[in-house]
């Protein structure tokens, strides 16, 4: 499969806890979660990669309140 975006980082949580992984996304959505080494991608190194995850306190209140 071909995918539109490929993280990887050494610290990737994962509901089976953190481990060095690459991300791929397609069309949108996490496609896989593959070995860190399986597939070339964009290198975040040691940052937190945390797949799924959604930042309520950041995406709540967009677009409202703009007063």
């Amino acid at each position: 499969m071909i995918h539109d975006l490929v993280l990887r980082s050494r610290r990737v949580v994962t509901p089976e806890g953190e481990r060095p992984a690459a991300v791929c996304v397609h069309d949108g959505r996490i496609a896989a979660v593959l070995g860190y080494d399986e597939v070339p991608g964009e290198d975040l190194g040691d940052l937190a990669l945390l797949p799924g995850l959604v930042d309520t306190h950041v995406h709540v209140n967009e677009p409202g309140r703009t007063e």
